[in-house]
């Protein structure tokens, strides 16, 4: 049957394009509208997308329904929502949560401390906030064979990754998602860091730093039954503000958590992290992984409405409305403030 012959709200099997043709179900909502689903993935997306432009139709963003730039803001952050707490948190702002918070900032004036810990409690929370439509970046780094591959899976609850006992198993950046606590997660297996590694994977290290620069956590793994590297003190160096783990808990320890060299001035600096024991194989220390990753995730855990931003256009009109507050410009923080949750 052709679309043009498909009653209204009937849903359909079919297929668009040839050679060989995608797969697709398709709606007719109005006579002038269709909602056409078809399988995951870019290539599929990207090849009915080319193969309806050749056929005269045209491409446009989403229109989301509302009056307001903020209103269609909520629609599209709800429909992006990565777990039911985002969901639940977006639809919080869309009934005033956010717009009740900067009201009270303002209605401080003139007290400008007062203010500032108001507007301070949503601005703390902008980081998770442009978490609720995309997952939270955790990347895993370590020399190989310390079992960052089995922390990965022992996390997800499934062999996402492949492991084996051999350097340089993980050739490249091998993701997976996963929740904790109601927030989206999504967790990174990085290539081993060690000297004298071949071109593939010094390639691979390459593409592991560049995933570590824009992770919000990074978890530095140890092997706590094999005697301590200097790549494993070079990795202390380098990411001294990540969550530092000894992993393989579960074997005869060949040094202790508080071992000088690791927590050296010249290694950890000011910063003296405590190391977490944990064993992917007996399931230790897992829970508390689990809770400490969020807690470096989230200013504090979330037990009802939060007010918060949710998009980089709301945090940037938060900035300049804690930019006015330190210069006592109240007519500024006002527009601001109004601007966030208005046109």
């Amino acid at each position: 049957m052709a679309l043009s012959q498909l009653p209204s709200g009937r849903i359909a099997f079919g297929t668009v394009g040839q050679d060989p043709a995608e797969e697709v179900v398709v709606c007719r909502l109005r006579t002038d509208v269709m909602e056409l689903h078809c399988h995951g993935g870019e290539a599929a997306l990207r090849r009915i997308m080319d193969d309806l432009a050749s056929r005269g139709f045209l491409s446009c963003d989403a229109v989301w329904p509302g009056t307001t730039q903020f209103e269609r803001e909520c629609h599209e952050a709800l429909a992006l929502a990565q777990t039911q707490l985002a969901a639940n948190l977006v639809v919080a702002q869309r009934c005033g949560a956010l717009r009740h918070a900067l009201e009270q900032v303002t209605a401080a004036h003139p007290d400008l401390s007062l203010a500032s810990e108001r507007l301070d409690a949503v601005w703390r929370w902008r980081r998770a906030g442009l978490r609720l439509t995309r997952p939270f970046r955790v990347a895993l780094v370590g020399r190989p064979n310390v079992g960052k591959s089995s922390l990965i899976n022992a996390l997800v609850g499934y062999e996402r990754s492949i492991v084996f006992d051999a350097p340089g198993t993980t050739r490249d950046v091998v993701t997976a998602e996963t929740a904790l606590a109601g927030w989206g997660l999504q967790l990174a297996d990085t290539a081993g860091f060690r000297t004298g590694a071949g071109e593939l994977e010094t390639l691979a290290m390459q593409r592991a730093r560049d995933w570590l620069a824009e992770a919000d956590l990074v978890l530095l793994v140890l092997d706590r039954s094999q005697p301590l590297t200097d790549e494993d003190r070079a990795l202390c160096h380098d990411y001294p503000q990540s969550l530092w783990l000894a992993n393989k808990a579960d074997l005869a320890p060949a040094w202790q958590v508080r071992d000088p060299l690791i927590h050296s001035p010249e290694i950890a600096g000011e910063l003296q992290p405590d190391l977490l024991p944990v064993s992917a194989v007996s399931g230790l220390g897992l829970q508390e992984l689990k809770q400490q990753i969020i807690e470096r995730l989230l200013p504090a855990l979330v037990s009802g409405p939060v007010a918060l931003p949710f998009t980089c256009r709301q945090v940037s009109h938060l900035d300049q409305a804690r930019a006015s507050l330190l210069q006592g410009d109240w007519d500024g923080l006002t527009r601001e403030c109004a601007l966030v949750v208005g046109d």
